[in-house]
């Protein structure tokens, strides 16, 4: 083909980055054939018009967006073709971080297939190494890391960063602090894709509040091309992030053919409630469903939780079944969340005066959804922090006390910060006798591990001790019991302290407003190692289950028999008293 008609295509192609892509992009399609990538499917494309709306409409021309999506729908191809002409035409350095290196790999052999079959020009390569390739007398490059490598691309400025499975990143928050931090602030492109995998600690929060602030739209142009209608319904809120959602059902490949037109209308007549509802908010085909079921009963071992992590049909559905969480997440779904509620702190008129009031101020760490009830008990948990660094996060725990209303079980306030052990003492002694000022009292379940002791030792100073938990551990230099106070977290005790948790959320006896630690309660989960943890933070959460330990402690005072036979002491000559017992 002579030089110019080859430039004059390149130039057409350039005008038009859809019609670029499915004539000189090739791709390894499922069956093992390498082809064009043509047509692109339905959510490439607008995956594509979704980038092109924010490079024009962008001040910066910067990109930004969140990708939840199905298994199998050709996003990465299509996110490594933009990042490979973007790569070309400016002379950028562009950075893919998978999170395995089998998956970076297989990558990084999806941008080799593009360079090696595109028929227009192309700079020569430099150097090609299993994750890396460079350009002779050209500026740019393309470079795949895995998420466990934490300094990637830190001694780089790149413009274009593709996150490929992000919520399966094991430190997803860290490497996001590493890594975004050294990206330009100017016509620069961040794509952050993956299946759900739980409430992870990187992409599920990214989608979460990129979904509840913008909202994206589609209309189809006279012409009969698609175009995205963008709307940022919270600006305050906003993370920058376009939130791009990707269903099975948005996939023309996931279709199963029915042998028999009979077979077909014998299907129809068997469809449940859950696919009659696909039917009717997706307008899915019977092909469709024939395929749903299909990949259900073969490759999701007949799990619907398995099916709507890999292949969900809404955001919600591939939260809610993914990743492995230690407490069912359709239960803390239905918890009554309160949004705003009142912030404050604790205080006495007067030293001599008993009474204690609240006083509203949202930069104080109380927050209260109940005030205390004539008559009612009440339980607290209490989790001292040792200021320790959750793996993966930046963030240091904090010193948590919840309070639960032992007649309601429900969640009536919580205090929570980064505060040393004495003021805290004093805080959790004040809420304590504020919730006890007009009723039988608030029971105080500590724990004791590392720094809780100091703040069990105060308590014990200044707090009624009947109100205070004591466990009954051996000693190891007496033959009988100890009574100490607090709770001690040990190999024994915690599965003990975590299930009670569990059932306790599961049947809904506990009610929680809290949406931090429900947050926290969602991102419990078992580890490699079978281990319950949090994904970051867990005070809360063991706070909310040391309450539950008073809720079922909580001390019984048996009321005094007026009919008894007094003490001898106390008896009058008419008593009938035997002079020997006394009695």
């Amino acid at each position: 083909m002579p030089e110019i008609v080859n430039l004059a295509i390149e130039q057409l192609a350039k005008k038009n980055w859809e019609k670029w892509l499915t004539e000189h992009f090739y791709i390894k399609d499922k069956m093992g054939n390498v082809r064009l990538m043509s047509p692109l499917k339905e959510p490439q494309r607008k995956l594509l018009k979704l980038y092109e709306w924010a490079k024009k409409n962008n001040p910066d021309g910067s990109v930004k967006i969140c990708c939840l999506k199905a298994r199998k729908t050709g996003i990465s191809t299509l996110i490594e073709s933009i990042m490979f002409i973007e790569t070309l035409t400016r002379g950028i350095d562009s950075i893919v971080l998978a999170h395995n290196k089998i998956t970076a790999e297989y990558i990084f052999g999806i941008t080799s297939r593009i360079y090696d079959n595109y028929d227009l020009s192309k700079p020569e390569k430099a150097q090609s190494s299993v994750r890396k390739m460079t350009f002779k007398d050209t500026e740019g490059m393309i470079m795949v890391e895995t998420a466990g490598n934490l300094q990637a691309g830190t001694g780089l400025t790149p413009h274009f960063i593709h996150g490929s499975e992000v919520a399966k990143f094991h430190r997803g928050n860290e490497v996001a602090t590493s890594l975004f931090q050294s990206i330009g602030d100017v016509n620069t492109s961040i794509i952050l894709e993956s299946t759900a995998f739980g409430y992870d600690s990187l992409f599920e929060p990214t989608w979460k509040v990129s979904d509840a602030s913008c909202n994206i739209t589609w209309k189809t142009k006279d012409d009969g091309d698609i175009e995205p209608i963008v709307e940022v319904t919270d600006p305050e809120s906003f993370n920058g992030y376009l939130p791009f959602f990707i269903g099975w059902h948005s996939d023309p490949d996931y279709v199963r053919a029915f042998a028999t037109p009979e077979a077909r209308q014998e299907f129809s007549e068997t469809l449940d409630d859950r696919e009659n509802y696909l039917v009717e908010k997706y307008q899915v085909t019977l092909e469709q469903l024939n395929w749903y079921r299909y990949v259900l009963a073969e490759k999701c071992q007949g799990s619907e939780d398995i099916r709507a992590q890999e292949y969900p049909s809404t955001p919600e559905e591939a939260f809610l079944s993914s990743g492995r969480p230690f407490i069912k997440l359709s239960k803390l779904e239905q918890q009554p969340i309160e949004p705003n509620p009142r912030r404050g702190y604790l205080i006495r008129e007067d030293m001599w005066q008993e009474e204690i009031r609240f006083v509203q101020d949202k930069r104080e760490p109380l927050v209260v959804f109940r005030d205390p009830i004539p008559g009612h008990r009440y339980s607290m948990g209490v989790d001292v922090s040792e200021g320790i660094l959750p793996e993966g996060s930046r963030d240091p725990d904090r010193s948590v006390a919840t309070v639960i209303d032992v007649e309601e079980g429900r969640m009536v306030a919580s205090l929570a910060g980064r505060i040393s052990e004495e003021p805290f003492a004093e805080m959790v002694c004040m809420l304590g006798m504020w919730y006890s000022q007009s009723g039988p009292g608030c029971f105080i379940v500590p724990e004791v591990s590392g720094y809780g002791t100091h703040v069990a030792i105060h308590l014990g100073n200044s707090y009624p001790r009947n109100l205070l938990f004591h466990r009954s551990d051996f000693l190891k230099d007496k033959p009988k019991r100890s009574k100490m106070i607090g709770w001690k977290t040990s190999v024994a005790s915690r599965p003990i302290l975590l299930g009670d948790l569990r059932t306790a959320c599961e049947e809904l006896s506990v009610i929680i407003h809290c949406r931090e630690t429900l947050n926290e309660l969602k991102r419990l989960e078992y580890n490699a190692r079978g281990k319950v943890e949090g994904v970051t933070h867990d005070d809360r959460a063991f706070a909310l289950a040391l309450a539950i330990v008073g809720l079922k402690n909580y001390p019984i005072t048996l009321p005094r028999r007026e009919d008894r036979l007094k003490p001898f002491s106390d008896r009058q000559g008419d008593d009938n008293i035997d002079p020997l017992t006394g009695y």
